[in-house]
């Protein structure tokens, strides 16, 4: 789980990052300004960092909800396609988007088989 998480954070980082300084050259809707990519990314880090701590912890259900916030926002990076097309976007940002994008379903994956396959949270049942 740290390395998919350590990836999809760096991709996330590296995306809004670029979003952010760059952002005249992303396409967008025309309400949207640059601070709102920071203020995002400011609201969703405590997201990541809380649901790491709580499935280190074992509180599963906390952490899965925390962790599918920020992996669900880390797929949401390919509605910047709905504002552009891809000719409109340089290969960097190609790339970083995909990054997260591909990063974020490795997440959701993680989540998906920890919560309903492997049943990590019966941990905490048997120990009750």
């Amino acid at each position: 789980m740290l390395i998919g998480l350590t990836l999809n954070s760096i991709a996330t980082i590296l995306h809004y990052t670029d979003n952010f300084i760059f952002f005249v050259k992303y396409p967008a809707p025309e309400w949207m300004h640059p601070h709102h990519v920071w203020i995002a990314w400011l609201i969703l880090v405590p997201f990541v960092v809380v649901g790491f701590i709580q499935y280190a912890k074992g509180n599963f259900w906390i952490a899965y909800f925390c962790l599918c916030v920020w992996a669900i926002t880390s797929v949401g990076g390919i509605a910047h396609y709905f504002f552009g097309s891809l000719s409109d976007f340089s290969v960097k940002m190609h790339v970083f988007i995909w990054f997260e994008e591909v990063t974020g379903w490795m997440l959701l994956s993680f989540i998906f088989w920890s919560g309903f396959i492997l049943q990590e949270w019966r941990k905490n049942e048997l120990l009750n």
